[in-house]
């Protein structure tokens, strides 16, 4: 098999976006330019916390230029088949260099049914003032996982029932393609939504998500190539227990790394403002699924001012809990979130949470991902964005966290995590220019000090 390397898929990206832009929309681009600088071997929580895994947080000075291109449309009159696909590439010059593709994906929608390909962002939001993008198990803290996807394009009336209740849902197929304790796993993931509007300007919505890790050989002997055909594969999606050829601890629970959350949303439209609460429930493997960890949450309040130009246009406050993790009775331990026993390098990738950045520091062995050296934690988040002067726009967020380690492996430490944004969007200007400044303090071995500037060019 001949290894695909950069080139491979720098000239894959190129030719996906040529074949695009025959269609009917013009594409987008962009381009920036980031210089970030930190007072220690490290850079602040508020600098690479949440970008895509583009930043990497063992940094003391990095240089990050990116480029993305994009475009969508419609392939015929009949405005019911539309398409669109896009790149965004990343590299940087730092301690260690890298280069990266970010997104590379191509997607087509008939009616609001879609199919995907490739890596992708997920739809930032709450503004980007959440602390994990309203979802303790799904953030946009690392890169998107490799994938192909099956799903709606926002919601659809079930039918039957067109006036009052609606649904979305996601099916999809990753590949963990990075260097990793169980090599070449594989991350399904599947969501179901309902939402009713129960009251004018009322609405809620409700559902579920669920990620399986499967597949894959371990580094661990006793293991090694883990099972991967289709009655596995059935097993793993629809949360059974392994038979005899699985590890005995999925013998005992259930088949692969599961793990997932219950969300909630409920929003009430005013005349010039809207407010979102909403909830995020965890849960892993079978434990969690029945609610006796019922005290861990995150628990988010978002506010929104329909005039975007004022200067706060939005707010958000977070209280998150991950201590109490329930007791599983069949292995008489407690839960350990997002770290797992054979899947071990956790709910992470490319050494990054996939879930919220909050869990960390990520234990490096080896230069592999052990999952988390603190999943156990409370934090107070709050949040701010607006216009200060007419071309400058600012946003801010403070977090206050306290760690306590794992079951196993216990700790304490309290921090402060803070961050500022300053952006000058002038139309007579040609570029943005943005400022960050961000400090951990509190943290051990010390406090952290950092800043960022940033110029970009959209098109």
């Amino acid at each position: 098999m001949i290894k695909k390397g950069p080139c491979f898929y720098l000239f894959l990206s190129f030719l996906i976006f040529y074949l695009s832009v025959k269609g009917q929309n013009e594409p987008q681009f962009s381009i920036s330019n980031s210089t970030f600088a930190s007072s220690e071997s490290s850079l602040p929580f508020g600098l690479w916390a949440n970008q895509d895994g583009m930043v990497k947080p063992g940094e003391s000075f990095l240089n990050l230029t990116t480029i993305s291109g994009s475009v969508s449309g419609a392939f015929t009159n009949s405005n019911s088949w539309h398409y669109k696909a896009g790149t965004t590439l990343a590299g940087a010059l730092g301690n260690d260099n890298y280069f990266q593709f970010n997104q590379l994906f191509a997607g087509v929608d008939y009616k609001g049914w879609a199919l995907e390909a490739g890596m992708f962002y997920d739809e930032m939001r709450f503004g980007g003032l959440s602390s994990s993008n309203g979802n303790l198990a799904r953030s946009r803290n690392a890169r998107p996982v490799p994938k192909i996807r099956i799903s709606t394009s926002g919601y659809k009336p079930v039918p039957g029932l067109q006036d009052w209740l609606f649904f979305r849902f996601e099916f999809d197929e990753g590949f963990l393609n990075d260097e990793r304790y169980v090599d070449k796993a594989h991350l399904h993931h599947k969501s179901l939504y309902l939402k009713i509007a129960p009251a004018e300007n009322w609405t809620i919505e409700m559902g579920a998500e669920h990620f399986v890790m499967w597949g894959g050989t371990s580094r661990n002997p006793e293991y090694g190539a883990l099972p991967d055909d289709f009655s596995s594969y059935l097993k793993y999606i629809t949360g059974r227990s392994g038979g005899s050829e699985f590890p005995t601890t999925d013998q005992k629970n259930v088949a692969g790394n599961q793990y997932g959350t219950y969300q909630l949303e409920i929003s009430r439209e005013f005349r010039d403002f809207s407010v979102h609460f909403n909830l995020s429930h965890p849960f892993e493997d079978l434990s969690g699924v029945n609610w006796r960890n019922w005290p861990d949450n995150l628990l988010g309040l978002h506010i929104k001012f329909k005039d975007n130009e004022q200067f706060l246009s939005e707010a958000i406050y977070e209280l998150t809990n991950t201590r109490q993790q329930s007791y599983i009775e069949t292995s008489q331990r407690w839960d350990n979130y997002y770290n797992n026993s054979v899947y071990n390098s956790g709910v992470t990738y490319f050494q990054m949470a996939m879930s919220s950045p909050l869990f960390y520091p990520v234990k490096i062995t080896d230069g592999i991902s052990r999952g988390f050296v603190s999943n156990r934690f409370y934090a107070h988040h709050a949040g701010g964005k607006g216009r200060l002067l007419p071309y400058i726009y600012w946003k801010a967020q403070v977090t206050y966290l306290e760690h306590f380690g794992t079951y196993s492996s216990p700790l304490h430490e309290e921090e402060v995590l803070l961050m500022a944004k300053f952006d000058y969007k002038n139309p007579s200007f040609p570029f943005c220019v943005a400022l960050s400044l961000a400090a951990d303090l509190g943290y051990n071995p010390g406090d952290i000090y950092g800043a960022q500037l940033s110029l970009s060019k959209s098109w």
